[in-house]
């Protein structure tokens, strides 16, 4: 691993810890917005197998409830119009000998939505099993011509992101998420209404605060079928949300028991609401 890479990490550390004691709103301007710099070194070599070994396992206990092998699919509307199709889904399996979580989504408007927006989606997130932070993320976004691919590695042993696409680097929190396995991390929480869950997300080059706050518990409709909800809203950059480009406020739908499955999502885009509901567990 290139060392002068790990030693901007530190750097970077160092500086964001200043500010953060400081003022809470430099811990969002310093930790979102200014820590990245161009990898120079053209020998530096990225070695995936090398990240995973290294960054899993970092918490040596299993923290959180596990999941097992889920795949979800989902109907997308566009007001009351069919507009496509989404799957999400969560895979444990091994790499380099590690135990991790594959966590995928693919969106795919149909034939008549393509003429006007038309939507292909695909990321892809490996998460470390035991600590359920992310280690690898992927995306090929492409909705009406707005096209965004990302090929991140997070090294949380140094504090860096890699963006392999571009060779741009910077600083990130030990323990970070992605835009995908945020939803996943939110799941195993013990959520109540009223509380309001904040966390690290990378999106985009960018480190947010990811803000989710719990608003209330309702019944919903989903294809004929009556839901218990918490009905929560995230709150960050929704341009990169894993389903579809969300403008203005997203609602998801979380079922109100143990495994909390997204059964709705619900958002404002350039022309009326996109809906994402529920249709199967494959």
């Amino acid at each position: 691993m290139n060392m002068k890479n790990v030693m901007m990490g530190k750097i970077y550390k160092a500086i964001t810890e200043i500010f953060l004691k400081r003022s809470p709103f430099l811990q969002i301007l310093v930790v979102s917005v200014t820590i990245t710099q161009y990898l120079v070194n053209s020998n530096y070599a990225y070695n995936l197998e090398e990240i995973i070994i290294t960054n899993t396992g970092l918490i040596n206990y299993k923290t959180y409830s596990s999941y097992e092998k889920e795949i979800l699919r989902y109907r997308i509307g566009w007001e009351f119009i069919y507009a496509g199709d989404a799957e999400m889904g969560i895979i444990p399996i091994e790499l380099y000998g590690r135990k991790i979580y594959r966590i995928y989504t693919e969106t795919k408007s149909n034939k008549t939505i393509d003429a006007i927006y038309k939507v292909r989606n695909k990321t892809e997130s490996y998460v470390d099993y035991y600590g359920f932070y992310s280690l690898r993320f992927y995306k090929d976004q492409n909705e009406a011509g707005y096209v965004s691919k990302d090929n991140v590695v997070f090294d949380h042993k140094n504090n860096l992101w890699y963006n392999l696409i571009d060779n741009t680097t910077g600083y990130i929190p030990r323990f970070v998420q992605d835009v995908v396995s945020s939803l996943y991390w939110l799941r195993l929480q013990d959520i109540k209404v009223g509380e309001v869950y904040t966390f690290k997300v990378w999106v985009g080059k960018v480190v947010y605060p990811m803000i989710v706050d719990v608003i209330e518990i309702c019944k919903i409709k989903v294809h004929g079928k009556e839901y218990e909800c918490f009905k929560v809203e995230p709150r960050v950059d929704l341009q990169s949300f894993p389903l579809f480009k969300a403008k203005g406020r997203l609602f998801v739908y979380l079922t109100r028991d143990k495994r909390k499955l997204p059964v709705r999502l619900e958002s404002k885009v350039f022309i009326g609401r996109v809906i994402a509901d529920f249709v199967e567990e494959k």
